[in-house]
């Protein structure tokens, strides 16, 4: 892409100088400060970073964007190409270079396939092992491999009630309602304040973690990061003590247990649990999404769980109790057979095909 030909300022600032104005006047004033930092300072790094901005051209992002698609995953290199658009869109709208073209609208950006279906394993089990010494959630595993003394009760929290990680860290003690079951989020990721309501279990779980703690201030002393980097470690060490055990007892490990496994993936869990129990606008409410296909992407109900929701139903339970009836017809019609057979002298022949036939009819309506 070449220089715009009505461009003829004297100045004309580097990569570097627009970034870090945008860092002071745009940046600091947004929930993802420190995300934007982290990117920035990447695109400070890249070899165009000292060259003025009428200079940047496309084929020079697309180099850029080639290089880091190698060893980097599509999402980040969206997020840091949609960084520098909005540097770009900044400079060109409210500081004056409207003249100036913004090179990266001329760059692909990569396909990006994020979704996820991560559910957590419920039914961890060795044959003659009890759930004290091999218990059946990866959760519980996960939970008594940390050495942090808030990472289980985050855990229970995210897994429980659909809230992010960085609502959990800012819940304010003054803003729990241990009355009801209630917390009121004040700093949410979309800006807009919500309440959430508490399962039994992460109710009584944050009412134990509270015992002895002060009245008002932050609930929990972790940075987002911290809850991400110990979970990590937490559930490498679950999956060491899993195959050790394993070995132990000369038991092949399950390759599926703890692997792929994120913090975020707790968000999807609760959805998932939630989603059968309220209707969408209600679903909507608690887990803080502005548009209920974002929603629907955090839904990821078990296959067992569908049949047995159908098996209860209306359509389900008239089936049920049809099969029912022609079971039990089919188990008289046996029983006179096995009659007959013991006084065949009293029926004629027809007779006992007659039975048998209705018999066949019977067995094979159970079957279909």
């Amino acid at each position: 892409m070449k220089p715009t030909p009505r461009l003829r300022r004297l100045f004309v600032p580097t990569l570097a100088a627009i970034v870090n104005r945008y860092l002071l006047e745009v940046s600091a004033a947004k929930k993802g400060a420190a995300a934007e930092r982290s990117i920035a300072r990447t695109w400070l790094g890249t070899r165009l970073a000292g060259r003025p901005v009428d200079r940047i051209r496309n084929t020079d992002l697309i180099e850029i964007r080639d290089a880091w698609l190698k060893d980097k995953a599509a999402s980040t290199v969206v997020r840091r190409l949609a960084f520098l658009s909005h540097v770009f869109t900044v400079l060109r709208k409210d500081w004056g270079w409207h003249e100036l073209a913004n090179p990266v609208q001329l760059v692909r950006r990569p396909a990006v396939s994020d979704a996820r279906d991560r559910r957590l394993f419920d039914q961890i089990k060795l044959r003659g092992i009890s759930e004290d010494e091999c218990p059946p959630g990866e959760l519980e595993w996960i939970m008594r491999s940390t050495r942090s003394a808030e990472l289980p009760t985050i855990m229970v929290l995210a897994s429980e009630s659909g809230m992010r990680r960085g609502e959990i860290c800012g819940i304010l003690r003054e803003r729990i309602d241990m009355v009801y079951g209630v917390v009121h989020l004040v700093d949410t990721k979309n800006g807009t304040s919500r309440e959430v309501p508490l399962t039994p279990k992460a109710k009584e779980e944050l009412r134990l973690f509270l015992v002895g703690r002060p009245l008002r201030g932050r609930v929990f002393t972790m940075s987002p990061g911290s809850v991400t980097r110990a979970f990590i470690r937490a559930r490498h060490r679950a999956r060491a003590k899993y195959e050790a055990l394993c070995a132990r007892l000369g038991r092949r490990a399950n390759t599926a247990y703890f692997r792929d496994l994120r913090l975020h993936d707790l968000r999807h869990e609760a959805t998932s649990v939630l989603a059968p129990i309220f209707e969408l606008h209600e679903m909507a409410k608690i887990s803080g999404h502005k548009d209920t296909r974002m929603l629907l992407r955090y839904y990821h109900p078990r296959g067992r769980d569908l049949a047995h929701k159908l098996a209860r139903s209306v359509v389900g339970r008239r089936q049920l109790a049809e099969l029912r009836a022609q079971r039990a017809l089919y188990r008289a019609v046996q029983a006179d057979l096995i009659a007959v057979a013991h006084v065949p002298e009293a029926l004629h022949g027809s007779e006992v095909a007659a039975i048998a036939g209705l018999a066949d009819r019977a067995g094979s309506a159970s079957l279909g």
